[in-house]
């Protein structure tokens, strides 16, 4: 049904405000794994034949390695432009299968929530060698007694090794945080066409298992219109800044003359 009714093509200008190509480029890895899933999927339940199936997955193969190839100018999104590409490669008899039993709206959603837990993977990472650097900085300092300071002025006796606990502490509070919203977004919202199913016999249970997700959300509606667990994310990307920020703005003061505790590195530093 989509642009079924308006009878004219959309206004070029108009086009351009609308697009998200440029930001779409960056789940096009996910927008084409999201696409052979549901492909596999599709045949398995008897809508593709094989021959259909294969064709697909192969043009779907050469757009993962040559992204050039895709249609920027003219098309409002990442997904238009990869569908338009599968139909000139293998004709639209076979390549306009492709969208059977799914919607732009659970597509987009889906590729959201791949790029989002990749993300989280990557910053947990990175997050847990910090926090290693710091307890093993710890353990090391155990008797290096230093001030504590208030209000940059100081307060009480303390060790060095109480202080890179504290970080250590907090980021794994966000390690915790980040956790938990993984857990939130690892449910595929795939199948939950535009917002509500679709009269065919999708097996989403299917496309979950192929792209790694736990399970998958229910309710069609919530699966394609919801951003709660998106925003949470970023929330807990701000609280993380923040420890960091307060770790090295403590760093920054304490290479400075008046305090000379550490120096940085000249391939850290900048005038």
């Amino acid at each position: 049904m989509y642009r079924s009714r308006p009878k004219g093509n959309l206004d070029k200008d108009m086009l351009n405000f609308l697009s998200s190509m440029n930001d779409d480029l960056q789940i096009l890895h996910y927008d084409i794994l999201g696409s052979e899933a549901h492909v596999i999927m599709l045949h398995d339940i008897g809508i593709l034949t094989l021959h259909e199936t294969k064709k697909i997955l192969v043009a779907l193969e050469q757009i993962r390695h040559k992204p050039a190839l895709l249609t920027t100018g003219d098309v409002e999104d990442i997904h238009e432009s990869i569908e338009s590409l599968i139909i000139q490669q293998t004709g639209v008899d076979i390549g306009g299968k492709i969208q059977i039993g799914r919607s732009r709206n659970d597509q987009v959603i889906l590729d959201i929530r791949m790029k989002v837990r990749d993300d989280i993977n990557e910053i947990c990472e990175k997050i847990i060698t910090l926090i290693t650097s710091l307890l093993k900085k710890a353990d090391e300092n155990i008797d290096t007694v230093m001030p504590m300071y208030t209000h940059l002025r100081q307060a009480q006796i303390g060790t060095f090794s109480h202080f890179a606990l504290s970080y250590a502490d907090s980021l794994f509070r966000d390690l915790d945080r980040l956790y938990i919203t993984y857990v939130r977004i690892n449910q595929s919202p795939l199948g939950a066409g535009a917002i509500g199913g679709s009269r065919i016999k999708l097996d989403r249970q299917k496309t979950a298992r192929l792209l790694g997700f736990k399970g998958i959300v229910r309710n069609s509606i919530d699966a394609t219109s919801s951003r709660d667990t998106i925003i949470e994310y970023t929330m807990e990307l701000t609280i993380m800044m923040l420890t960091l920020s307060r770790m090295t703005e403590d760093f920054i003061i304490w290479s400075t003359d008046e305090f000379g505790y550490l120096d940085i590195s000249d391939e850290y530093s900048s005038s």
